[in-house]
């Protein structure tokens, strides 16, 4: 959100409340509100460089692009579930699933890996577990600029990524194994300077800046949480 440093627990009840209330609230009313809050979060500006605010990760861009993003990913579902099912059934399933799509985009522009690790570390978890989470949460962009990189890289070499099905099967192959091969390189890099760093199971390191977590926000996750066992119950009588 724009000028606001959220916890990352906060954001992740946020982003988890959401598709959980979009489920179990009556469809299709209730899954589309729980849409229309994550549309607008997704619309928020901000980004995440590693430095202060909120920022997004490399190749994300505030405003219009997040909602671009969680349309076009949700899109395919919506043709299968209209291919399979009635016009109210994919009305219902997919303003769900679409909530979910468009709660990971914002989440994943939101939260700052590092903040996350920080966190996570404060409150007492593995520093393994903590990384893990981050580095899942972190992988959609970096490879989304890692393959704008090589896709730019690609066309000064002379390789056109438009025009037939055979032109853009052969910018597909020459994308792909850069793409592997450098992540591939990279989970090796990775892995020894957690080990050079002690980033090991069984040790409990201490944060250097753990992130505030006001007592509001402990309250409002409390909240989130209260209404959707709220709303399950009520769902289930």
């Amino acid at each position: 959100m724009t000028g606001v440093r959220l916890h990352p627990f906060t954001l992740l009840a946020i982003a988890g409340a959401l598709p959980a209330l979009a489920w179990i609230l009556p469809a299709p009313a209730g899954a589309a509100a729980t849409l229309a809050v994550a549309l607008v979060l997704t619309l928020t500006p901000g980004g995440r460089p590693g430095s202060a605010g909120t920022r997004l990760s490399p190749g994300w861009r505030p405003g219009l692009a997040g909602l671009r993003t969680a349309v076009l990913t949700a899109a395919p579902f919506w043709l299968f579930l209209l291919l399979l099912h009635d016009v109210p059934t994919t009305l219902s399933i997919g303003l769900r699933i679409t909530t979910m799509v468009a709660s990971f985009v914002w989440l994943v522009a939101a939260l700052e890996p590092a903040r996350l690790v920080e966190a996570m570390v404060a409150a007492g978890w593995s520093a393994s577990i903590a990384y893990l989470l981050a580095a899942t949460l972190s992988a959609v962009p970096v490879l989304k600029a890692r393959a704008q990189r090589i896709v730019e890289a690609q066309r000064c070499r002379g390789l056109s990524s438009r025009g037939g099905i055979a032109a853009r099967l052969r910018a597909l192959r020459a994308l792909a194994l850069p793409l592997v091969l450098s992540a591939l390189h990279e989970v090796d890099e990775r892995a020894l300077a957690l080990e050079t760093r002690g980033l090991v199971p069984g040790i409990h390191r201490t944060p250097l800046a753990p992130p505030p977590d006001p007592v509001v926000e402990r309250a409002a996750r409390w909240v989130l949480l209260l209404a959707c066992l709220f709303a399950l119950i009520r769902r289930l009588m």
